[in-house]
């Protein structure tokens, strides 16, 4: 998936709107994860990097195909073994699928090591719907 346009600023102002420590544009293949794009404090992601998508948070929100938020993960018991908590401990989380032709070729999603105090309310919410109507906008015909 290609971007016609640079996100940076953006995930940096909402992610310093919601409390959180980096945001990631991903594109979906499958069971491929690729960041397109990555904003914050997180020195062990990269643009590039490929995962399987079901370790992923955002596999609940292509599954879902909407908007998923966690506040504080390690007290949702059916999380606490997913690969993302024991490799890094996220705790705060908020995805948004990224959709083309009806379909969902990718997440916007923002993170946080520490709990989400006060929890993702609604206005969290529209805003990174907005920002990521404003991404699937910019997706280049044909990269997906």
């Amino acid at each position: 998936m290609k971007l016609n346009k640079d996100f940076h600023p953006q995930m940096a102002a909402v992610r310093a709107q919601l409390n959180c420590d980096f945001a990631i544009i991903s594109h979906i293949v499958g069971e491929d994860y690729t960041v397109i794009a990555v904003d914050g404090v997180l020195d062990t992601v990269k643009q590039g990097d490929l995962f399987e998508v079901q370790n992923t948070y955002c596999h609940a929100v292509v599954e879902g195909g909407d908007t998923i938020t966690y506040n504080e993960v390690g007290k949702i018991k059916a999380m606490v073994l997913h690969p993302i908590y024991t490799a890094m401990q996220l705790e705060a989380y908020i995805g948004e699928p990224l959709q083309k032709n009806g379909k969902v070729v990718g997440t916007l999603n923002f993170s946080g090591f520490g709990p989400k105090l006060p929890p993702f309310q609604e206005a969290d919410i529209a805003l990174v719907r907005s920002l990521a109507r404003e991404v699937e906008a910019a997706i280049e015909p044909n990269s997906v």
